[in-house]
């Protein structure tokens, strides 16, 4: 772990993070959203392009670029990537200060696989750019190889700082910092007229975690007397919840001081939260504070303050930190 506070080294200076994208049928242009969704995580400010119409020039001003790119044919770009790589071949030395890497998305069905991607990854470290995570190549079934190339890939550019320089000392502490498992802020005097909060009510609450919360690791690891209790990652930790979550809710308070309030703004309806609460106190459905539906539209996460007993294990399961623990009273 370094002395450096990545906390303030995560939310200061220059944070941007820069994803391009070459798609024919949409997959990459997914992924990019997806990933932008993300990068908020690891204090990235990111922006997605449209290969289609980036100016090439450009990139010499950023420090973190990520490509995600198809192959189209017998090793095609896709339309929207053609004539931008054509300039990129051309551009020469260029790129003086720029993080890179690559995920290609392909099919093993054809001989050249993934060449798009692996064409953008030759061609961007011959216009000067230093590769800071290895390329992946990703057959049809691309999402779980794809995820696991953002996780480290992200990590990575994260830690890149103002001057365009990695810092590689620091990924241990921003992949903790991502995972929100060593975060947490002080709570504030909740006002007399917010007291009684529910989940229909303005989030206006004293929050009790900023981040997925250190102290619910901490109470599990206490249930389970298991030292081997990953810290950061939830896809790391979702088998072994499968069996532990059961257990670990003996250990936990509940029903006394806190509720789970979900940020509207923030939710992106995957259903995490749902899988990992044992109550059966969480809805997806067509947001509408005025009147709750009925049908289910996997949109956004309600938690139902009737049963929600502030066990915690949906904070912990969203990805994205839409959820918080906030005081009752």
């Amino acid at each position: 772990m370094s002395d450096t506070d990545i906390a303030k080294f995560a939310t200061e200076g220059n944070r941007e993070l820069h994803i391009l994208f070459g798609s024919q049928s949409g997959n990459s242009e997914g992924l990019a959203e997806k990933w932008e969704k993300g990068a908020p995580r690891y204090g990235l400010n990111p922006t997605v392009h449209d290969m289609d119409g980036f100016d090439i020039k450009s990139m010499s001003g950023m420090s973190r670029v990520m490509i995600v790119c198809s192959t189209w044919g017998e090793g095609e770009m896709p339309d929207n990537a053609e004539e931008l790589y054509e300039i990129a071949v051309e551009a020469g030395k260029i790129l003086t200060n720029t993080n890179f890497s690559v995920c290609a998305l392909g099919d093993t069905g054809y001989d050249l696989f993934c060449q798009s991607g692996k064409d953008w990854d030759k061609t961007l470290e011959a216009m000067g750019g230093s590769r800071i995570h290895d390329r992946v190549d990703c057959d049809v079934d691309f999402e779980d190889p794809a995820e696991q190339w953002m996780n480290g890939a992200m990590s990575k550019l994260a830690c890149v700082d103002n001057e365009g320089k990695f810092q590689a000392d620091l990924v241990d502490d921003m992949v903790a910092y991502a995972s929100g498992a060593e975060i947490e802020t002080e709570t504030k005097e909740l006002p007399q007229e917010n007291a009684g909060t529910t989940a229909y009510q303005a989030m206006e609450t004293a929050s009790l975690f900023f981040h997925k919360p250190n102290k619910w690791l901490k109470r599990v690891k206490e249930a389970v007397n298991d030292e081997t209790l990953p810290t950061t990652g939830i896809e790391k930790a979702k088998d072994m919840f499968k069996e532990l979550r059961k257990l670990t809710l003996k250990a936990l308070p509940q029903g006394k001081d806190y509720i789970a309030l979900v940020d509207n703004d923030k939710c992106i309806g995957c259903t995490q939260c749902v899988y990992y609460c044992n109550f059966a106190s969480i809805d997806m459905i067509s947001w509408d504070l005025n009147a709750r539906t009925s049908q289910f539209e996997s949109k956004k996460a309600l938690i139902l303050d009737d049963t929600c007993v502030g066990c915690t294990l949906c904070a912990f399961a969203c990805p994205v930190e839409a959820i918080t623990m906030e005081s009752k009273v």
